[in-house]
């Protein structure tokens, strides 16, 4: 768990979630924009120790860290800053015509990075029928230049789902950039090649491992697990 009190962040950052908007413009560090993830009480990251829980994720993994994402982009001034923090990051070098997100944490933290970067948005919406991701309602033009923008990557399934979908769905050609934007990734191992040659641009990056339960370490310790989202207070020690 991240180790600075509340006392320390405020003043390493001389910023509070009620006045975050004097950050606009400004370039964060990673450790900044981890500073925001805990003042939003947003972060937990296993600190080794058996005694304490590790996260049980909805499939069925463990795991030891936890973002959640949505605790963060909640907050609109925070939403447009990390997304033009995020804009600048990526250093755009030919003109974008779309901005295409996933559902639902990265629907506005997407549309907040084309209101950067001057592009269209629109965003793929989950497959009624449970399987995967559709593209519908918009025909993007023919050879419009796409940047895919996502709030948290872990593999490279839901960006090529995301790809996926706007190729099989759009009646146009499309091309996408080699470039995929995300707010937080945290892969299973570092440093990460994806196919195809596609490179992720973070503000955070962590190595976050996701496995079975017969394969954790911390299970192996004596460590209990706790779905974070109906367990956040007893995870992190908020509650002691």
């Amino acid at each position: 768990m991240i180790s600075f009190s509340r006392e320390r962040r405020i003043k390493s950052m001389q910023i509070t979630l009620k006045n975050v908007g004097l950050l606009k413009g400004k370039d964060l560090t990673e450790e900044e924009i981890l500073h925001l993830f805990d003042l939003c009480d947003a972060v937990w990251l296993h600190d080794g120790d058996p005694k304490k829980p590790h996260a049980e994720l909805t499939s069925g993994l463990c795991s030891n860290g936890f973002f959640d994402c949505l605790r963060v982009l909640e907050i609109p001034d925070i939403n447009e800053i990390l997304a033009q923090q995020l804009a600048r990051k990526i250093k755009i070098r030919c003109k974008v015509d779309w901005i295409i997100g996933s559902p639902y944490a990265a629907i506005t933290f997407s549309y907040e990075v084309a209101k950067a970067l001057k592009a269209r948005h629109g965003f793929v919406e989950k497959d009624p029928s449970g399987k995967g991701m559709i593209w519908r309602r918009r025909v993007l033009p023919k050879g419009s230049v796409i940047l895919q923008i996502e709030e948290l990557i872990t593999t490279s399934k839901t960006f090529k789902e995301v790809r996926r979908a706007v190729g099989e769905g759009n009646p146009e050609e499309v091309k996408f950039m080699n470039v995929v934007g995300t707010l937080v990734h945290r892969p299973p191992e570092l440093p990460v090649n994806y196919d195809d040659g596609v490179e992720v641009v973070s503000l955070i990056e962590r190595k976050i491992w996701a496995v079975e339960q017969k394969d954790c370490s911390l299970c192996k310790a004596g460590s209990y697990r706790l779905r974070p989202k109906t367990n956040w207070a007893e995870l992190t020690r908020k509650n002691s």
